[in-house]
């Protein structure tokens, strides 16, 4: 029953535009759909949706006698207070904002109802009317935005975005798309797997695990991608809280990220769809018109990252690239001017401390494991390009087309291809460290395109980055020796490939001045007493009168 909100209710809710364009005008009427149990929804577009949208449900529909109150504020059968929003919609603005903007034309039945109604409304005109319906509701909205000179097309867009968005969280939902009368979406509700293919495309969409966690009522469902897939950014990473799309706290994002921290590159993002299920007291929404701010108890961003970390086991899931070869001591070590360092320590999951003779070393791990990924890969590069089992294809925009010519002689070193027709090449061979990565080749090959013969080292600097141990690694005493050990095999030791240093030194002698020792520690002397220093010159005393 649609009743109108108390005062002290209207008085919480945030103001804020409902309407921004037609994707908001689809978003609030989709998700009034959903709330009535819809499982069918037809959109049509005209003009953009900018002339006439028409969004079509077989939900509960509404009553004949709430129908004029559907269209006037703050007037909702959804919220009884802000502690228990289970629904999507609570504000009851969106079809009075509509009114105020349109023409709307709502036409609903309830299956129990004999025969429906008609609302007609623009402005403060308001007409109801008994018509015959079929069971659920119809919503047109005429000349929404008038003169305001929009691109239709972009509005098309947006809404497509907006209800492939959806489907990831609602996939059993029958939606239809029709811009023009043109289908532009048809998705029978055929579950996640399907959605996903919608919304990341097929290539992308074969590259998702499947989630399913639960655990002390909460549960997450939902898809994300293997390690050879990620961003440099969360933007293809999607996230709802009982069917409501939000935007990823940035605490949960840190979980995400600590969980792939031993999968993905520093700086990059997996890509899928999370989806939880929480109870009331597990989170928080913020009220304002887009209701995409939520706040998630400790709770339920652990869930998530438990989840992801024992999908993870069960899968046995590689680095994005090949791991190192395994570390071994090294006996004798080689003449690269780096004594042999004996392992003490690991100061706070980043650094080695180490000795040698009187020496006090501190060790980057990542740089070190740059260090020696890089050689290691410069050696490998030297062998020349293998063939590939099956030929790739990779799509060239005509700028890196222009430069393919330019740029050939300095692409053998890494790969063979040939022309495949205008902006197509076929790769044929490339460096068999990334034969087990297909998805990676291509953009591999139109980096170095791209360098124009500069990039080959900067290349196999990044390269060698995005598998190397990571800050806030834990190593044990084994793992962190077997690493200085490697260290010594390279022939530049002391620098990362991006130039940053490897390790700093800290002599003996350096600690015994600092110390104001006589002698080292070892000696057993005691401390001699240093000359006091000032910075300035004592003051006289006044003298006595």
């Amino acid at each position: 029953m649609i009743r109108p909100l108390p005062p002290e209710l209207r008085g919480l809710l945030a103001r804020g535009e409902v309407l921004l364009a037609v994707k908001d005008a689809v978003r609030e009427l989709l998700e009034n759909a959903l709330d009535a149990g819809a499982r069918r929804v037809r959109v049509e577009l005209w003009g953009g949706g900018l002339k006439r949208l028409v969004v079509e449900d077989d939900g509960e529909g509404i009553p004949l006698e709430d129908l004029p109150l559907a269209v006037e504020p703050y007037a909702t059968s959804k919220l009884q207070d802000l502690k228990g929003i289970r629904t999507l919609g609570f504000r009851g603005q969106a079809l009075y904002a509509l009114r105020q903007a349109a023409r709307l034309r709502i036409r609903s039945r309830p299956r129990g109802q004999l025969g429906g109604g008609l609302l007609l409304a623009e402005g403060e005109w308001v007409e109801v009317r008994p018509v015959p319906a079929p069971p659920g509701t119809r919503v047109e909205v005429e000349g929404l935005f008038l003169g305001e000179g929009r691109d239709p097309k972009g509005e098309v867009r947006g809404v497509l975005d907006l209800l492939k968005r959806y489907l990831l969280h609602h996939p059993r939902l029958a939606l239809a798309l029709f811009a023009e009368g043109e289908a532009r979406l048809l998705f029978p509700g055929a579950g996640l797997e399907e959605a996903a293919r919608l919304a990341f495309g097929r290539l992308l969409a074969k590259r998702l695990l499947p989630l399913a966690y639960e655990a002390g009522g909460l549960e997450v469902q939902g898809l994300v991608s293997r390690p050879e897939v990620s961003r440099t950014r969360p933007d293809r990473l999607f996230l709802a809280v009982n069917g409501r799309p939000v935007a990823f706290p940035e605490g949960l994002l840190r979980r995400v990220r600590r969980a792939y921290r031993e999968l993905l590159p520093e700086g990059h993002y997996p890509v899928g769809v999370l989806n939880l299920f929480l109870p009331q007291e597990a989170f928080r929404l913020r009220l304002d018109a887009r209701k995409e701010e939520v706040v998630l108890s400790e709770e339920a961003e652990a869930l998530v990252e438990e989840a992801l970390l024992a999908l993870f086991r069960r899968e046995n899931l590689a680095r994005a690239l090949p791991e190192p070869k395994p570390l071994q001591p090294l006996s004798p070590p080689t003449a690269s001017g780096l004594p042999r360092l004996r392992f003490l320590a690991q100061f706070r999951e980043s650094y080695l401390l180490a000795e040698a003779g009187d020496t006090l070393y501190v060790v980057d791990q990542h740089a070190a494991h740059e260090r020696i990924l890089y050689e290691d890969l410069l050696k490998r590069v030297a062998e020349g390009p293998k063939p590939l089992s099956r030929p790739l294809l990779v799509l060239l925009a005509p700028e890196e087309e222009a430069l393919l010519e330019a740029g050939q002689e300095a692409l053998a070193a890494l790969f063979r291809w040939e022309p495949f027709g205008p902006g197509r090449v076929r790769l044929l061979s490339a460096p068999s460290f990334l034969h087990p990565y297909p998805l990676l080749l291509p953009e591999v090959f139109k980096e170095a395109l791209r360098g124009e013969g500069r990039s080959l080292k900067a290349l196999l600097a990044r390269l060698a980055c995005l598998p190397a141990v990571k800050a806030g690694h834990p190593l044990g005493e084994a793992q962190g020796q077997a690493l200085l050990d490697a260290l010594l095999a390279c022939e530049t030791p002391w620098a990362c490939p991006h130039g940053r240093p490897v390790l700093l030194a800290l002599k003996e002698e350096d600690l015994i001045r600092r110390f104001g020792r006589r002698s080292g520690a070892r000696g057993g002397g005691e401390a001699r007493p240093r000359p006091q220093e000032e910075s300035f010159p004592e003051a006289p005393l006044p003298r006595e009168p």
